[in-house]
């Protein structure tokens, strides 16, 4: 049990994390599937969508729409709605704006 606690202790986050580094997690946890590890490219079945707006992510992710006015850069309904992450819009969106601004 020690060991563990040890383990606990030892290897844990060494800090709080950002937004954005909770966003990737929650990314790499549910987006890669269809999305690239590289938000900035093209993945196999979704498109690049780092630097997306919350607006964008909320939308697609929790109900499966459009903001009023976005023009979809692919004509594919293969995304399924994720509600259960409904709680980390905020932490996904800081990630992928994060994320295009370290391309630029």
């Amino acid at each position: 049990m020690l060991a563990v606690a040890l383990g606990a202790v030892c290897c844990g986050p060494s800090g709080p994390q950002t937004p954005a580094q909770r966003g990737r997690i929650v990314y790499m946890t549910n987006c890669v599937v269809c999305h690239n590890p590289n938000p900035n490219l093209p993945g196999s079945q979704g498109p690049a969508i780092a630097g997306s707006s919350r607006a964008l992510v909320e939308a697609r992710v929790l109900h499966l729409a459009y903001p009023p006015g976005y023009t979809p850069k692919r004509n594919s309904h293969a995304m399924r709605a994720f509600p259960q992450l409904a709680g980390e819009i905020d932490n996904l969106t800081a990630f992928l704006q994060a994320a295009k601004t370290d391309q630029k």
